[in-house]
């Protein structure tokens, strides 16, 4: 018999499955990016800005605000 707790059982294990499979595809795009921007002399993270705390940014709303 096919009931529908296996039905969801079965969906959940594909989408456990095609979540797994693309954790695995990112890695490896990440990977191969990594290691292009190596060979090309790019720092990792370089192109990205740094972050920025809460606290400074309510600052910035309070001197503005005034």
């Amino acid at each position: 018999m096919n009931y529908p707790d296996d039905a969801r059982a079965k969906e959940l294990h594909n989408l456990r499955l095609a979540l797994a499979t693309f954790a695995l595809q990112l890695d490896a795009f990440e990977l191969q990016t990594r290691e292009r921007s190596i060979r090309a002399g790019i720092k990792t993270g370089a192109l990205a800005p740094p972050a920025q705390s809460g606290s400074s940014l309510q600052k910035e709303e309070k001197i503005g605000g005034q």
